[in-house]
């Protein structure tokens, strides 16, 4: 089956894609952080907490952007590259 018809058939979601080895760095150092802050007894330390996972966070999403645009654009060439060996095959 190709890849066009894999996506017609719905075998194929654009939106499920492998993390990338960054990705799963910043996701495993959040988790961390967030159980660092469960334990955290202060309220100096724990403004401190958040605010290194609010910014790993917002680096996990700037991350997770690009997997999915790569991921997606692969698709899209691999989409492009079957039609245009079918329209070869008609000439």
């Amino acid at each position: 089956m190709t890849t066009l018809e894999n996506f017609y058939f719905g075998n194929i979601n654009p939106s499920d894609y492998r993390q990338s080895r960054d990705t799963k760095k910043k996701l495993s150092k959040m988790t961390r952080l967030l159980e660092e802050l469960r334990s955290t007894l202060t309220n100096e330390q724990q403004k401190e907490k958040l605010e290194q996972i609010e910014n790993c966070q917002l680096s996990l999403i700037a991350l997770s952007e690009k997997d999915a645009y790569i991921e997606g654009f692969k698709l899209g060439v691999k989409m492009a590259t079957e039609i245009y060996a079918d329209t070869q095959q008609w000439r």
